[in-house]
This record gives structure tokens, C-alpha cells and sequence, in this order.
């Protein structure tokens, strides 16, 4: 059984492309916003967080808590799948079959109720009773890397996707996703707190934007996948680049060169990452890298992870993968400056450059720009 992640991956990108795959007030708002921290058996709580998010599960939070608790699964986790496959349920096509968990590919259920309660007694019987209780473990068979219909590459992100979402809950996507293992109270909410990640630096003041200052990108080579521009082969630049992220100057923001990576995309003459993922804490701010217009990505670049493009006057596009929620505003066709809020990250922002019909890889732009915690 494979979870549908591409349907994520194009409800991500409808505030741009004008697709009406998810409700208007979702477009705008995204799903990490809705979420609150709550107890693994708040119902009521969920059915809150549901509302905000129109999503149409709204009226079955006791369904998820107590389908979820039969399983010993919490609750929260459950909430947390759904929300990775279908935004919880905004996509409209998993609206149509009443299925917000990806299960079949492509059953359809007579209600909401019966998708929830065969989404937790497979959880049950196929992952649980076989030992299956993290995330890790849970996706490798729900979600297994290599599939032959996730040509995209998708279900790599499954895990970290799932767990983003699980975190905003309250729940600890580092430890099995049981109700005995969870905190009753979470730290969110008071209770015990999590362990930092180690290493972790600790976030000192507020977000700032931060601008390229003009030191060197170290570039690989001259080809644009080496990070050169397609016609000096100097390293690549652009004026006035900006990180997509803004971020405490002690907040961590991880990635690291996978540009070359077997991916989804193709660039350089073969399936690559043809991109760099940015990974950082969940909610955190995503900016224009440079002046330009929005513009929607096509089919195949939605497919290959890619939601949008900013395309500036000097003839650059840099792309984005889909956010957890948008600005108002954020449309085809919108200009933006250097810095602009674009919405908000759910906890890893795929970054795309292209120039003259090439993938350039950015690492070295983004390296000489805010460089990525160690």
C-alpha cells in the first residue's frame, strides 16, 4: 500500500496556479497554520483544528480518536497522515472518493467515518503488529522509496512531511507514534520538554531577511549543474539575491549540495534533484529570493516538486516547492521585491534557479548568502 504524497505536492501549489484543488480559505492559510498543540485524545481539539482548516473531516474528531485509540495509535498521528496525503482532505479529488489517507491507491469510502476507521485498523494490523511503530518504519511500507507509481520521487519526503505535521500537533515525530509512548501532556501545551536536535543552536531575536553581500559563490565548475552561469561559465550570481528563508540569526537552516542527486527532475542530462532542500523548523518564513513575478509551475515541474517560480527582469527564474501556507496576495502574475513574505515553510523549501532554459545549481549562491548550520 502506497500513500498518494504527489496529491499533497499539487494542493501545495493551487494558490498559484489558480486549480481550485483546495478550498479558498486553505489556499491562503495552508495546514501548519491551523495546527495547535494538543493532547493525543483532544477530540474536540481536532474537530477545532479541522474547522479552521474547512477541511471536510470537520465532525470527526472522536472518529480519530477513538478508531486511532483502539489501535494504540495516537490519535494526533492519524490526523498527521491525512494531512501530508491530502491536506486534509482540501484536495478534491480525494474529496470525491472520501479519502483523505491515500489508501489503495484510489478506494473509495461510502463516509469519512469508514476511511478513518480502515486507515487506523491497517495501521493496526499491517504496520503496528509487525513492529512498525515510528515514522521511519511506518513510511518505508506505506510509502516505499522506488515505487513504480511514485515516478516522482515523492515518497522520499514522506517522513519528514508526515512528522512536520505530527510536530505542529504536539506530537514527537522522534519517538513511536503511540499513545503509550507520547507525552499525555505535550511540551507545546506545558509539558515535558523535547530535546533539541544536537547541535542545535539556539534562535537569538527575530526573523531577518538576508541579503546576498557579494562574496564569491564557490562553484564545482563551469557548467550550469557545477553552479556556472550556461554562458560565461563564471560562477553564477543575481544581483540583489535574497535566502528564501527568514530566520533568527541563531536559527538553524540545514541542506547541503544534493543538486546531482537521483531525483525527479531532469536536468544535466538525467533524472536529478535538479534542486537544494532546505530544511528548518516548521512555520518559518519563506521570502522572494529577488525582484520578479509570480508565476505558476506546469504539470511536470508540479510533479517534480516545484509549485512556483519567481521570474526577474534579467531573465532568471527560481523556483519553490509548495509551502504549508500563502500570503494573501500570492497569485500568478503578482510582482514581488527582494525580501517579500511569500508564506510560511512546513519544515523543509525546495529550491530551484534556472537561466536561459538551464538548471543552475544554487548551493553556491546560497552558501555565500546565509551559510547552512553544521
Amino acid at each position: 500500500m502506497r500513500a498518494r504524497t504527489v496529491l499533497a505536492a499539487l494542493a501545495g501549489s493551487a494558490a498559484l496556479v489558480g486549480a481550485a484543488a483546495v478550498p479558498a480559505g486553505a489556499q491562503t492559510a495552508g495546514v501548519v497554520a491551523h495546527m495547535t498543540c494538543l493532547a493525543p485524545g483532544d477530540a474536540a481539539g481536532i474537530d477545532a483544528m479541522l474547522e479552521r482548516a474547512a477541511s471536510p473531516l470537520a465532525g470527526e474528531g472522536a472518529t480519530f480518536v477513538a478508531a486511532a485509540s483502539a489501535e494504540g495509535l495516537d490519535p494526533r498521528a492519524l490526523v498527521a497522515i491525512a494531512a501530508h496525503e491530502t491536506m486534509l482532505e482540501t484536495y478534491v479529488p480525494s474529496q470525491a472518493i472520501r479519502n483523505a489517507f491515500g489508501l489503495g491507491p484510489g478506494i473509495a469510502f461510502a463516509s469519512e467515518e469508514a476511511a478513518i476507521r480502515r486507515a487506523a485498523s491497517t495501521l493496526g494490523a499491517y504496520y503496528l503488529a509487525e513492529g512498525r511503530t515510528t515514522l521511519d518504519a511506518i513510511g518505508a511500507k506505506w510509502a516505499p522509496l522506488g515505487a513504480a507509481n511514485d515516478p516522482g520521487g515523492l515518497n522520499a519526503h514522506w517522513t519528514t512531511g508526515v512528522g512536520t505535521y505530527y510536530a505542529a500537533l504536539g506530537g514527537d515525530p522522534a519517538r513511536p507514534v503511540l499513545t503509550a509512548s507520547q507525552d499525555a501532556v505535550p511540551a507545546c501545551a506545558g509539558g515535558p520538554a523535547l530535546a533539541p536536535p544536537a547541535g542545535a543552536a539556539a534562535p537569538a531575536g527575530p526573523p531577518v531577511v538576508t541579503a546576498w553581500g557579494g562574496a564569491p559563490p564557490r562553484a564545482a565548475g563551469p557548467g550550469p549543474a557545477e553552479g556556472g552561469d550556461p554562458a560565461t561559465g563564471a560562477p553564477a550570481v543575481i544581483d540583489g539575491f535574497v535566502f528564501p528563508l527568514a530566520l533568527a540569526p541563531g536559527a538553524p537552516a540545514a541542506y547541503r549540495d544534493g543538486f546531482a542527486d537521483a531525483g525527479p527532475d531532469t536536468c544535466d542530462g538525467g533524472r536529478h534533484q535538479c534542486a537544494v532542500v532546505i530544511t528548518s523548523a516548521p512555520g518559518d518564513a519563506v521570502v522572494a529570493m529577488a525582484a520578479g513575478v509570480l508565476r505558476g509551475a506546469d504539470p511536470a515541474e508540479r510533479e517534480a516538486g516545484i509549485a512556483f517560480w519567481i521570474e526577474t527582469a534579467g531573465g532568471d527564474r527560481l523556483g519553490y516547492g509548495p509551502l504549508a501556507a500563502y500570503e494573501p496576495g500570492v497569485a500568478e502574475g503578482a510582482a514581488v521585491a527582494p525580501g517579500a513574505h511569500l508564506g510560511t515553510g512546513a519544515g523543509a523549501v525546495r529550491v530551484a534557479w534556472e537561466r536561459g532554459g538551464e538548471r543552475i545549481d544554487p548551493f553556491g549562491l546560497l552558501e555565500a548568502t546565509r551559510p547552512p548550520a553544521a
